[in-house]
């Protein structure tokens, strides 16, 4: 059976499950590194769409809506008579050159870049940071370089995008492998309680590679769809342990051998 058939059979039939621990350890492991590229893949889409978005809406506001500015000798300078703010999508962004605002205005928006005279705050999660603008003595900074550096961040695109699902699937990878690893070392209990005592450690690892496809498969969905289900992680870890107690269930008890001498 190829290892599509065995990711189809993994999502419903403990049974076949079953049936793969006498398989190869090469052919597990690249069943494996399939569930994991099969299961990123509606992340993956989230992730790229969210960030090409996020690219073209910036480029849009600093050419249509934000007013001329430039830093220069660690100075902020705009083209505004009052506080120039501007919400886009629950993200707050002030150019307040005059230092009209006071730390606590600024404070009261959740999440929130703001420039003023002499520093950049940065306000999220309940954290402020600052940025000294004496950091950019001797560079000059316009709207016109921003707007240049986004439209090379946006030539780029693709292949940053690439760069960082490559990191991403190498991680992710490496996470489902940890997973799987310490799966069989509780599907080891799960048999000795079932008194599958036929079954080695490559055994319950082959067998956990599979039972984690569907609750993997699952949680990757909701992932994508920004749902959020509180430890997330232990019920995904729970559910495969279940779903390896059905598959090693269904392994047969080997009878012991009787020896009948006929007289």
């Amino acid at each position: 059976m190829n290892i599509f058939a065995q990711f189809v059979k993994s999502l419903y039939s403990p049974k076949a499950m079953a049936s793969f621990r006498f398989q190869g350890i090469g052919k597990t492991i690249l069943y494996v590194f399939l569930l994991v590229l099969i299961t990123s893949i509606p992340m993956f889409i989230t992730f790229g769409t969210s960030a090409m978005n996020l690219v073209k809406s910036t480029d849009e506001f600093l050419v249509n809506e934000t007013p001329d500015f430039y830093i220069q000798d660690g100075q902020f300078h705009a083209d505004v008579e009052e506080p120039f703010i501007a919400d886009e999508g629950g993200f707050t962004i002030i150019l307040d050159p005059d230092n009209e605002l006071t730390l606590n205005e600024i404070r009261s928006y959740q999440e929130v870049v703001a420039i003023q005279s002499h520093e950049i705050i940065f306000q999220g999660k309940g954290t402020t940071d600052f940025v000294p603008l004496s950091d950019f003595q001797g560079a000059e900074i316009t709207k016109g370089d921003l707007i240049s550096f986004m439209n090379s961040v946006g030539s780029s695109f693709p292949i940053i995008i690439t760069i960082l699902l490559l990191v991403g699937y190498v991680f992710f990878s490496a996470t489902k492998f940890i997973q799987v690893t310490i799966l069989a070392l509780f599907g080891l209990i799960v048999k000795n309680s079932l008194k599958r005592n036929n079954l080695r450690y490559r055994h319950t690892w082959i067998l956990s590679a599979y039972a984690v496809t569907l609750p993997t498969l699952i949680f990757s969905l909701l992932q994508a769809l920004r749902i959020t289900l509180p430890y997330s992680t232990l019920l995904s870890f729970a559910v495969s342990l279940f779903l390896l107690y059905l598959i090693i269930k269904e392994i047969k008890v080997k009878k012991p051998v009787t020896n009948s001498t006929v007289k």
